[in-house]
């Protein structure tokens, strides 16, 4: 690549030129023939300096976002000649880094220790490395690309949250049915009814049974735990805003399941009812953290809600930006089949400058008058705001 020297030495050469051409100077001829031919000797030598170079980048492999990561890069020389000058831009993760190499002996490899700031989240296969040297002459910079291999995977931002679902569940009116023997008092005696593959033989109702010759077993209403099941919608809706408001909605995500892993609590995740459903309830948090490094704001559709969970235990955590698109949510079955949801939205109005996609104020408050109509739970979250006093009273 020329450089701004190269250039006015050429502009030399050609201005040498003409003037020999006009006196006919033999000399000049020659200086300007020696003008060009310092270029292209740079050009030669400074390629030769950036070739026969391997690099190599090892990382902790793991680190959080926002944060920082120690990284060591190896610059092996396979050559036996000495490599002179070599700068290099490195990014790993998101950060980027500038670095200079003075010289790196032949055969011999040169260790750098440097540190990448700035990480973003997402799971990283590894960096890439720019190398560039103009020496020895200076006059053109010769840059070769690298594809390092150092896998690296970003974890998102997270906040402790203290507080648990199934705190005050009895004060909530948090209950299941259940058929299977406990010490209930009269209260929660629900009745007979006929029995089904999961119920336990124990609870069957003989003289029911007897009386109508079917099987019939005994039914109970008992406090049940709270499961939540967390939906990431990964819409990106219009504008350069949804990416910002998709990473606080996996940042809030990744608070509430942490408290889940805290007091090792079952949980769901995905980023429909679907894939929620296909990758079951469990406590495999480190799986799910790396789901969520992952994940991208890639959607084209909003969140179609026409399939519901597959257990009646379940709480759906609706985790959604305020996009426009969900302004008439409420209507969607999802919420009579399963009307103890928490929707969560995240307003994207800061972010986009006013409006650019997302619900006002008033259709914001509107639609939580709808969900709460429908026994549903709504919160509004708005970008950078701390979330703990908004998520602990959950």
């Amino acid at each position: 690549m020329p450089t701004r020297k190269t250039i006015f030495w050429l502009t030399g050469a050609l201005v040498m030129y003409l003037i020999a051409w006009n006196i006919g100077s033999g000399w000049l001829y020659l200086l300007a023939a020696l003008l060009i031919a310092f270029p292209l000797a740079s050009l030669i030598l400074s390629r030769a300096n950036t070739r026969n170079l391997e690099l190599e980048l090892f990382s902790p492999g793991e680190a959080g976002s926002g944060g920082t990561v120690n990284a060591t890069l190896f610059i092996r020389n396979r050559s036996r000649l000495p490599r002179f000058f070599l700068s290099l831009d490195c990014s790993l993760g998101g950060g980027r880094q500038r670095l200079f190499v003075p010289t790196v002996r032949g055969r011999e490899t040169c260790r750098l220790e440097t540190r990448f700031s700035g990480l973003k989240r997402g799971v990283y296969p590894g960096g890439t490395a720019l190398l560039a040297s103009s020496a020895p002459l200076g006059l053109v910079r010769s840059r070769r690309s690298y594809a390092v291999a150092s896998p690296l995977t970003v974890y998102p931002a997270w906040q402790r949250l203290a507080g648990d679902w199934n705190g005050d569940r009895r004060e909530t009116g948090h209950a299941a049915s259940s058929t299977s023997p406990s010490r209930c008092s009269a209260g929660d005696y629900l009745g007979v009814r006929d029995y089904r593959p999961e119920d336990s033989p124990r609870s069957i109702h003989w003289r029911t049974t007897a009386r109508s010759n079917r099987l019939a077993v005994v039914e109970y209403a008992r406090q049940t735990m709270v499961t939540p099941v967390f939906i990431v919608d990964n819409f990106r809706g219009t504008g350069d805003a949804g990416e910002e408001v998709f990473e606080v909605l996996v940042n809030t995500t990744t608070s509430l399941l942490k408290r889940e892993e805290e007091h090792g609590h079952r949980f769901g995740l995905g980023h429909s009812p679907a894939d929620a459903a296909g990758r079951k309830l469990g406590y495999d948090t480190g799986a799910a953290m790396l789901w969520l490094s992952g994940i991208q704001a890639d959607g084209s559709r909003p969140l179609e809600l026409e399939d519901g969970l597959p257990w009646s235990h379940a709480m759906p955590v609706l985790l959604l930006a305020s996009h426009r698109d969900y302004a008439h949510i409420h209507r969607s079955a999802f919420f009579q089949r399963h009307p103890r949801s928490l929707v969560i939205m995240v307003d994207g109005r800061r972010i986009a400058g006013g409006g650019n996609g997302f619900m006002d104020e008033s259709r914001l408050a509107a639609l939580g008058e709808r969900l709460h109509a429908r026994g549903c739970r709504f919160l509004t979250i708005e970008t950078g705001e701390d979330l703990r006093p908004c998520l602990e009273p959950l």
